[in-house]
């Protein structure tokens, strides 16, 4: 499967888009032009023009650029923005040209698997298409698409014979391409092979390069997937000479055979040659990064299928030359290494968000030093083997650990759940961890008078209570205050607190009656019972008086009145009243407990700009993405862009929040992307920092430990992360919460200080 195509490029290559300019009335030159800069993957630069020329005079050409406009946009996946404008050209145009747009519409559709929908544009297509025989084969195309994989074969056949009787060598050799690709995707390899053969010849005949590239780039995969690595590279490098000497925009498909190239290179043993081939594959990925959407027209992530694989094999080959490297050499390898990481972590947090420009606006400069007394653990799992980069003020190091990627899945994820769900046994598992991730830099730490712990985890380990660690005498907590970060170029590192302590404390003992009214209804269900792999049950006896803060509503088969109250007794937090009360005591501000805590309250409150600390004391649930997570207020539901959205304020943007708590919040059980929402909820909140929580947590733990943390914050001054650690170890002194399941589950992300 060729993994890097944009998501138009599902349906049709972005080069058949020029086939809808050709018997245009309109400015074609014009249209062109902007439509060369989408082909090239250059994506916003094309709306960026086709938004001028739709202020154009000639309200012909205004037209054509609208349509244009909407099909750039649907090619970003940028769904409702790109049916406003394709539906606005649509209704303005007849015949021939609203054929296209309604070619344009049904892969819009089909796009948001409305199949139906997209027959009936395709459908209407050849009926307004006339003679236009390549619009008709434009519509079989798409509809071969919406067909099960079994039957595409006979009708890509069927189109393929069709294809000879297009005269022009240009559009066959187009059309070539595209049915070359759905043979290759449908198994028909044979005749794949036969149009990506063919495409290329038309398109080198008729001067076509983008054509042409894509068509061997096409013909390599076909090898590639076969274990025919020679021919394969071959024809990769036969395809970037082409694109290199070609005068056009190649970044999209340069990225795509440059992997390639780096692969295959890599098999053979050229490290050398594979490292610079993926160094060019990166360079190619920023170049066009606000392009790239963040998933395919499939529902398949971006970052997975394409971002990662790249950095991730471009880490392994910087690795492997560290392995040999000396001195300073070596040391720039790892930082190298460590920046490259740094673009894993952006673009996933981006991935798991939905969106680019939160991330982008929260990254910072470069690390260029780390502070006194604190070092930095930044793991990376590759499939065979734990990478450890360790730094502090005395240079950077590195250990690795051989390790199948699913025996450390499995390992994290079995210890992790069984501190979730308070069993014991935990032990063994928390020292073997430790081993690996902590004891190869225990005298570095020692030796240089360590004290603080920045983690910045990969994957699986993102689900690491990393306190919980042992070294088999001690809890890591019990030596050292551990940050998580996100990444550290996402993370605001000031130690200013800026005005203090004024503190908005906001909490929900028990949930209104229009928040029970909303989620009652069938649509969020589901955003309030999540499945998640949990075990059988919960192991320990809490204490008497103490419950689970935990989002677990169990009453859908409850009807009327009783599920109304059903409802509300199972989401009260009967410790929030106590927590609010006890920190109005400590905290500086302004206090919201149930009826006063709403949407509305929260966004006049935030509207002042003086709050430094923000801590809601409600339900919160981070899934596996940002739209799957929320938190709850008296009276309805916050989202993830609904928190964006409330704190997108003039007075916060000036004045941003210090520390955003969330004494109640949960993540998904064993999803190791859930935990990237505490991340995210400070980026959306514009937050310097986040205290949150990996579990369900006790509510007398988590009263115990707000009080705890506030207290040595305001009166003693230590930093947030020592606060907290303050905090856990009093509750390990407790003998009835010393389980790590009371106080493990509590993280500092982002900013300690």
């Amino acid at each position: 499967m060729n993994l890097f195509r944009w998501p138009a490029a599902q349906f049709l290559l972005g080069m058949l888009l020029v086939l809808n300019t050709a018997h245009a009335a309109p400015d074609a030159e014009a249209i062109a032009r902007g439509t060369a800069l989408r082909n090239g993957g250059n994506l916003q630069q094309a709306i960026d023009y086709f938004s001028t020329l739709r202020t154009a005079s000639d309200q012909d050409t205004a037209v054509a650029a609208t349509g244009k406009m909407g099909a750039t946009l649907l090619q970003m996946r940028r769904h409702a923005e790109a049916e406003t404008y394709l539906r606005e050209a649509y209704g303005k145009t007849t015949g021939i040209e609203r054929a296209r747009l309604a070619n344009e519409l049904g892969n819009l559709a089909a796009a948001r698997r409305l199949k139906l929908e997209a027959l009936r544009f395709y459908t209407e297509v050849r009926a307004l298409a006339g003679d236009d025989a390549v619009l008709v084969l434009l519509a079989r195309i798409n509809e071969v698409r919406l067909v099960e994989r079994q039957e595409q074969a006979v009708l890509l056949q069927s189109i393929s014979n069709d294809l000879a009787s297009i005269s022009d060598p240009l559009t066959r050799a187009r059309l070539r391409l595209s049915v070359g690709q759905l043979m290759n995707e449908s198994g028909s390899l044979q005749m794949a092979y036969e149009n990506f053969n063919e495409a290329q010849t038309l398109a080198a005949k008729s001067g076509d390069t983008r054509i042409e590239v894509d068509s061997l780039d096409g013909l390599a995969q076909l090898y590639e997937e076969q274990g025919r690595k020679m021919e394969a590279l071959r024809l990769t490098k036969r395809g970037i000479d082409r694109a290199q000497a070609g005068q056009g925009l190649f970044a999209d498909i340069l990225l795509q055979l440059e992997w390639r190239q780096g692969r295959l290179l890599a098999a053979q043993g050229a490290n050398d040659e594979a490292r610079a081939a993926y160094q060019r594959a990166i360079e190619h990925i920023e170049s066009i990064r606000q392009d790239i959407p963040i998933d395919y027209e499939d529902g398949r992530s971006s970052f997975r299928d394409t971002l990662e694989p790249i950095y991730l094999g471009f880490i392994d080959l910087l690795l492997k030359k560290a392995d040999t490297a000396v001195d300073n050499e070596r040391i720039s390898l790892l930082r190298r290494t460590r920046d490259i990481a740094e673009l894993i972590k952006q673009s996933e947090l981006q991935d798991y968000l939905g969106e680019r420009c939160s991330v982008d606006s929260a990254q910072n400069e470069a690390l260029t030093g780390v502070a006194p007394g604190t070092a930095i653990f930044y793991p990376i799992l590759l499939k065979d083997r734990i990478e450890v980069i360790f730094e502090s003020g005395a240079g950077i190091s590195r250990y690795t650990t051989a390790m199948d990627a699913k025996l450390l899945r499995d390992r994290v994820t079995a210890y992790a759940q069984s501190l979730r769900y308070g069993e014991e046994g935990y032990r063994d598992d928390a020292i073997r961890l430790y081993d690996v991730l902590i004891r190869p830099f225990e005298k570095d730490i020692k030796d240089q008078g360590v004290h603080t712990l920045l983690v910045v985890p990969d994957g699986v380990l993102r689900l690491l209570p990393w306190t919980a660690l042992h070294d088999g005498q001690q809890f890591l907590v019990q030596k050292y205050s551990v940050v998580i970060n996100s990444g550290l170029s996402m993370t605001n590192q000031a130690a200013n607190r800026g005005k203090g302590f004024v503190s908005l404390v906001a909490g929900m003992a028990e949930p209104g009656p229009t928040l029970i009214e909303k989620l009652s209804k069938s649509s969020l269900e589901q955003v309030v019972n999540p499945k998640s792999a949990t075990r059988s049950g919960f192991a320990l006896k809490l204490a008497k008086g103490d419950t689970q803060r935990a989002v677990s509503v169990t009453t859908r088969t409850i009807k009327g009145v009783k599920r109304a109250v059903a409802w509300k007794e199972e989401l009260a937090l009967p410790g929030v009243k106590a927590e609010i009360d006890a920190l109005s005591k400590i905290l500086p501000g302004t206090n919201l407990l149930d009826a006063t805590f709403t949407t509305g309250r929260l966004h006049d409150e935030f509207d002042k700009g003086e709050y430094r600390i923000a801590h809601l004391a409600t339900h919160g649930f981070f899934g596996k993405t940002g739209d799957q997570s929320y938190l709850m207020a008296y009276d309805d539901i916050v989202t993830m862009d609904g928190l964006q959205k409330l704190l997108q304020l003039e007075r916060v943007k000036k004045n941003p929040i210090d520390l955003l708590t969330l004494s109640a919040c949960e993540t998904a059980d064993g999803d190791d992307r859930s935990p990237l929402g505490i991340a995210g909820a400070a980026i959306k909140a514009k937050a310097k920092s986040v205290l949150g929580t990996l579990w369900p947590v006790s509510d007398q733990a988590a009263q115990k430990v707000m009080i705890s943390f506030y207290g040595s914050l305001v009166h003693d001054g230590v930093s947030k992360a020592e606060a907290l650690r303050l905090a856990q170890v009093a509750l390990i002194g407790n003998p009835d919460l010393e389980h790590p399941y009371y106080w493990a589950p509590f993280i500092i992300v982002g900013n300690w200080r």
